[in-house]
């Protein structure tokens, strides 16, 4: 039996019958391949490693298109898990969980921080690149950070920048500038990155059983407050005009206000009596 030739008309079929797939993004392409490096580490086999990279090229292409496979890495900083209960939840954050050792780690902080305000190119690109630095001697897949918690220290960072913007504009009388300022910092309590991880700031009394030295409990009292909690107090301070009390604030409560972020306003450094 003569097969029949495949023919142009044949192509055209083929590609009328063919599903519209979406075109992928870095983020999409990295979650794949994450997960495709992760089933090659959990196999023991070798013969089945290369049966894997395969497979997990051909799912690749089908599920995000073909176009951008050859960009992606097998190693990336998402790794597609997230927190794992209740408790994992609370104490490290919402989100996907991310590998800060990973190569691609600074573009992805980027990337999930580029929603939350800057007064400047120039101090975002301070804030993002700070969070790299401090990530530098990560040891690959030895640590886990949240989005959510990575979002809310560059929330912190943007309020350091536009509460020095609003110091500059209240020392060299510049109306428009403070005003802009204000406005940020007032409405921070609901940028995303802010709500996700304290919707409902707080600031209450807790107890806990203290033992000392020679064995001795006793039940203390303490202020916990939550992390955002310290903004609305921020938001009216910078109503006024006095730039320390602003600085104090930020001092006591933020913790990211390096100084190239806060210039006009260096004690809000937390570290600044050492320098």
């Amino acid at each position: 039996m003569r097969a029949t030739p495949w023919t142009e008309e044949h192509d055209r079929l083929m590609l009328d019958a063919a599903p519209q797939v979406p075109e992928s993004s870095d983020v999409d392409l990295a979650r794949v391949w994450n997960r495709v490096a992760g089933a090659m580490e959990g196999d023991s086999q070798p013969r089945r490693r290369k049966a894997r990279i395969v497979v997990g090229a051909l799912v690749g292409a089908v599920v995000l298109g073909t176009s951008g496979i050859a960009a992606a890495e097998l190693y990336s900083a998402y790794t597609g898990q997230g927190p794992v209960d209740a408790e994992d939840l609370r104490l490290g954050g919402p989100g996907e969980r991310l590998d800060p050792a990973a190569p691609d780690y600074g573009q992805i902080v980027a990337q999930e921080t580029a929603d939350i305000p800057f007064p400047s190119l120039e101090s975002r690109e301070f804030a993002v690149q700070a969070q790299v630095h401090d990530a530098r001697f990560a040891v690959p897949g030895s640590e886990r950070l949240s989005v959510g918690a990575l979002r809310a220290w560059v929330a912190d960072a943007a309020l350091c920048a536009w509460s020095n913007e609003w110091a500059a504009a209240t020392r060299d009388d510049k109306a428009a500038d403070r005003a802009e300022a204000i406005g940020m910092v007032q409405q921070a309590p609901t940028w995303p990155a802010v709500v996700a991880i304290d919707p409902d700031p707080y600031s209450r009394m807790e107890t806990q059983d203290v033992t000392d030295e020679k064995g001795v409990t006793r039940t203390e009292r303490y202020r916990d407050e939550s992390q955002f909690y310290y903004v609305g107090a921020l938001g009216r301070a910078v109503q006024g005009r006095n730039l320390d009390a602003v600085a104090a604030l930020l001092a006591e409560n933020n913790g990211y206000c390096r100084p190239e972020l806060v210039p006009d306003i260096p004690r809000a450094y937390a570290l600044f009596a050492e320098h």
